[in-house]
């Protein structure tokens, strides 16, 4: 990526100056289904752009594909503009309500499982409430797109200590950098579910190439994995063949031998 800062940031700046307010689902400390986010961080300058899939934490399951190219976005143009080092996760997070036992449920990517020593309520609560706070802090910043956001600053990118690395802390027991929930683009990720109740589970996969990022879930386009033979069935199997094949090529002698004989 060459560093671009002139007349691309300039009317990526200007767009985004009359633009709306970023996001429009972002209140995940409610009792209602929160959207899964996609973040890109640019670790080299502090910037991240935000993406909302659409799609609710409840209807995102193992048999769920997504497919976006986000490469007409504004917000993307403007952050893919700048040179630096990128990094990508996915996130998403709802509250159940306090009276429920299984009361908050929270999806994540990662290149390592989730510690299930931190599967506990106040460390999925924890994480439930850092990002809430910084999507609702992300829907404060004025935006060209009502789905996407670009952020910026030590505190308000994704990519923080305050946001990501909390992340990575409550969920997966690293609170440094790199964090544990993220990966360059072109590397998949695993996309995990997480509740008390419901333990860890894995969703699918994650990734991001170019512009394109895509899910596929777990169970989509699989099947039934073949059976192997056992070793002494194949070789039974592999002498009964080649005896067919021996079988097949003397048979034209013989009868040539037989056809000789009557004349």
């Amino acid at each position: 990526m060459s560093l671009n800062l002139g007349t691309k940031v300039l009317a990526g700046a200007i767009a985004m100056a009359i633009g709306s307010a970023a996001m429009a689902q972002t209140n995940l400390n409610a009792t209602t289904t929160g959207d899964v986010f996609l973040n890109i961080v640019n670790t080299t300058n502090d910037t991240s752009f935000l993406y909302d899939t659409g799609i609710s934490t409840a209807n995102f399951t193992s048999s769920t594909s997504f497919n976006v190219n986000l490469a007409s976005d504004p917000n993307y143009q403007t952050f893919i503009a700048a040179a630096g080092t990128l990094d990508y996760s996915v996130i998403s997070s709802t509250s159940n309500g306090s009276t429920k036992a299984n009361e908050f449920t929270v999806d994540v990517t990662g290149v390592v499982a989730p510690n299930p020593l931190d599967l506990l309520r106040s460390n999925l609560g924890q994480a439930n409430t850092s990002i809430g706070a910084f999507l609702v802090g992300a829907n404060s910043v004025a935006s060209a797109t009502t789905n996407s956001a670009l952020l910026s600053g030590a505190t308000t990118f994704w990519g923080g200590i305050p946001n990501e690395g909390i992340i990575s802390d409550e969920l997966f027991n690293n609170g440094q950098t790199p964090y544990s929930d993220s990966t360059a683009p072109g590397m998949a990720l695993t996309f995990y579910q997480e509740s008390v109740n419901g333990g860890i589970n894995a969703l699918g996969t994650w990734d991001l190439n170019g512009a394109v990022a895509t899910f596929a879930g777990a169970s989509v386009g699989t099947g039934p994995s073949p059976v192997p033979l056992p070793t002494p069935l194949l070789l039974l199997l592999s002498g009964l063949g080649l005896m067919g094949v021996v079988a097949r090529r003397g048979k034209p002698s013989a009868d040539l031998a037989s056809g000789a004989a009557a004349v």
